[in-house]
C-alpha cells in the first residue's frame, strides 16, 4: 500500500506546469486581491457619504431648532402646490379656476414678505384639500382702492372669520363680505389704503389663489374727485341684494361699504356731476328703478359717506 502512495506522490511531482499557466495562476490572483480593494474602497466611500448626509440632517435639525429666525422664516412660507397660471388682467379684471360645486373657501390668510404682503385663499370640499380651485373672478377698483373676489361653486364661506385678520397687512384697510342672492357663490372685498400693484397666481395640489400686494404710492397722482351714483346706505341682508340685482348689467356696479358699517350699491362714478345726473335719469327710465338714488363727491382714497335715505 505505501508503495502504490509512493508511486502517486511521485507521478504528481512530475507533473510539468508550463510557465504560461503559472503567470496566469498570478495574474488571476492579482485580479482578485484588486477586486477585492475595489469592494473595501466602496464600502468605505458608501460608508462617508451617509456620514456626511447625516450630518448635513443633524445641522438643519440644530438650526431648525436653536434658530428662532430661521424656524420663523420657514412657517412663513405657505405650502405651495403647482402654478397654474399667472392671472392676466383685462381693465383690473382676471378669472381663473375651473367650474365645480361644493366648494369651501375654508381659510384665508396673510403672510408679510419683505417689501410685499401676500394674501392667500384656500380651497377644500367635504374638508379635503382640493385639487384645482373654483372659478373665481378678481376684480380691482378705485374710488376708493378695492378688489372684489367672487368663488363660483361655493357652498360654504368658512374663511369670513378670517376676513378681520387681513387688517394685518401693510395695505389692507378693511375686509368684508358681500351679500349674495346665489347660495352657490360667496363674494368679499378689500379695501386698500394706499394705491397698490398687485400680481395673483393660482396654484393646484392644493388648490390656493395667492394675490402679491406691493406699495404703488410712488407712483401714485392726485387724481381728481369722481362724482359716485349710489343708493342709500343699507343694512347687510336680502334689501342689499336686491338692490343690486336690479342694477345688473350696468358698467361699474358693485358693493362697498360706507364709514358706519352700512352698505350701498354704487352704478357706476363719473366724471362730472352731469354725467352722473345724466346717468341717473336713465337709470330710473329704463331700469324702472324706484329706490332713491344718490350723488356722492369722492376723493380717490375717501371711503364712502353714510347717506340716509330720508336724505332725498
Amino acid at each position: 500500500m505505501d508503495e502504490k502512495l509512493k508511486r502517486l506522490q511521485q507521478a504528481y511531482n512530475d507533473i510539468e506546469i508550463f510557465e504560461e499557466l503559472s503567470l496566469a495562476t498570478r495574474k488571476g490572483i492579482e485580479r482578485g486581491k484588486f477586486h477585492k480593494q475595489k469592494i473595501r474602497a466602496t464600502k468605505r466611500r458608501v460608508k462617508w457619504i451617509g456620514s456626511t448626509v447625516a450630518g448635513v440632517l443633524i445641522s438643519f435639525t440644530i438650526s431648525v431648532n436653536t434658530l428662532p429666525a430661521f424656524a420663523a422664516s420657514l412657517e412663513q412660507v405657505p405650502v405651495l402646490g403647482k402654478l397654474v397660471s399667472v392671472l392676466q388682467f383685462s381693465k383690473g379684471s382676471a378669472e381663473g379656476g375651473i367650474i365645480q360645486d361644493g366648494t369651501d373657501v375654508n381659510f384665508i390668510t396673510v403672510k408679510q414678505l419683505e417689501n410685499s404682503d401676500h394674501i392667500i385663499l384656500n380651497f377644500v370640499q367635504n374638508s379635503e384639500a382640493q385639487q384645482m380651485a373654483s372659478s373665481f373672478n378678481m376684480k380691482f377698483t378705485e374710488y376708493p382702492n378695492t378688489m372684489t373676489i367672487s368663488v363660483g361653486g361655493a357652498r360654504k364661506f368658512s374663511a369670513a372669520k378670517d376676513l378681520e385678520t387681513l387688517k394685518q397687512s401693510n395695505y389692507v384697510q378693511d375686509a368684508y363680505e358681500i351679500i349674495t342672492l346665489d347660495d352657490s357663490a360667496i363674494r368679499f372685498n378689500v379695501t386698500f389704503k394706499e394705491p397698490v400693484t398687485y400680481e395673483v397666481k393660482e396654484y393646484k395640489d392644493p388648490a390656493q389663489v395667492i394675490i402679491k400686494l406691493t406699495s404703488d404710492a410712488e407712483n401714485s397722482v392726485n387724481l381728481p374727485p369722481v362724482y359716485s351714483l349710489r343708493t342709500a346706505s343699507l343694512p347687510y341682508g336680502e334689501g342689499l341684494g336686491s338692490a343690486e340685482e336690479m342694477l345688473y348689467g350696468l358698467e361699474g356696479l358693485r358693493v362697498l361699504k360706507d364709514r358706519q358699517g352700512s352698505f350701498l350699491v354704487e352704478a357706476g362714478y363719473y366724471n362730472t356731476e352731469a354725467e352722473a345726473l345724466a346717468q341717473m335719469k336713465r337709470i330710473q327710465t329704463e331700469y324702472g328703478f324706484e329706490d332713491s338714488l344718490f350723488i356722492e363727491k369722492r376723493s380717490s382714497l375717501q371711503i364712502p359717506e353714510s347717506i340716509s335715505a330720508e336724505n332725498e
